[in-house]
């Protein structure tokens, strides 16, 4: 089953006392590209995102929101900062001695100051962390990829959608060919005929060039490679494992497939026909730029 590179996941979940958030978007990339979002104080656990993200994920630009609260203990690690209190209220004083105000310095005056406490908080056990935030990764990216997973079947569907539709234009090119060719065929010779206008005229010499070209102008190697290329196609997306490389190769070699058939065909419907398969190629291109 293949997987879009474009998805969502997010879990939140209290694992031994700490609430954990993650969330998980990406978006198209040639390759895989992470970018990690968490605070200062567990940055030591990046590299353990970075590595579990690479075990699911092998193609996109992926962003990784992680925050992490200790809610379990019951030290706040609150403190008051008395150098930069004393200095505060005797400044405040100097003031109102200094300018004659009025007023006096209050619980209510220094609690607005965020300089006046301070919070610290005791070294934490980041293997410990590391095994929280495990669990809410797994289910963080258990979602994303159920979304990648529903967006690439619907890609699949109109994948298959446009494929059908080009193998009915490759049988429509096939049946022509023939008929292509037997018509530019009585065309030349009527043409020389015309322009001899009585002369006469070696029969096994113009046989020869229409033989020659017939040959040039059969396309049933590249119509037979198309059809190969379409089984390959349907086989590849039935794969379990990232495909996107693989199906962007294929679709190269079906459009050089279509182009040396518009090349070789000197045909008013086959080249309608050539125009065609090209939108419908490309439509296909497009769409497996967002396959993993």
């Amino acid at each position: 089953m293949i997987k879009s590179m474009t998805g969502y996941g997010r879990h939140r979940q209290v694992v031994d006392g700490r609430d954990i958030l993650c969330e998980v978007k990406s978006v198209n990339s040639r390759y895989l590209d992470t970018n990690i979002k968490m605070g200062r104080t567990y940055s030591a656990l990046e590299e353990t995102v970075k590595q579990y993200a690479m075990s699911r994920v092998s193609r996109g630009k992926m962003d990784i929101y992680i925050s992490i609260d200790n809610i379990a203990g019951d030290d706040n690690g609150l403190s008051v900062n008395e150098k930069f209190l004393e200095s505060y209220v005797n400044l405040l004083r100097d003031i109102k001695e200094r300018y004659s105000l009025g007023g006096d310095v209050t619980i209510q005056t220094v609690a607005g100051r965020n300089e006046v406490f301070v919070q610290t908080r005791p070294d934490e056990d980041m293997e410990a962390v590391g095994k929280a935030l495990t669990v809410v990764l797994e289910q963080a990216f258990d979602s994303f990829t159920a979304m990648r997973a529903a967006e690439g079947e619907k890609l699949e569907e109109d994948l298959l959608g446009h494929l059908a539709v080009l193998e009915g234009i490759r049988d429509n090119i096939a049946e022509r060919a023939p008929l292509s060719v037997k018509e530019n065929n009585e065309k030349m010779r009527a043409r020389i005929k015309e322009l001899l206008d009585g002369v006469a005229y070696d029969e096994g010499r113009l046989l020869t060039e229409c033989a020659v070209f017939a040959d040039k102008a059969d396309i049933s190697e590249e119509t037979a490679r198309l059809s190969s290329h379409f089984a390959q196609f349907r086989k590849i997306l039935k794969e379990n494992v990232p495909v996107g490389r693989k199906l962007d190769f294929l679709v190269q070699e079906m459009n050089r497939e279509v182009n040396t058939i518009g090349s070789k065909c000197n045909d008013g419907e086959i080249a309608k026909a050539v125009i065609e398969a090209k939108s419908y190629v490309e439509k296909i291109r497009e769409q497996i730029q967002n396959i993993e």
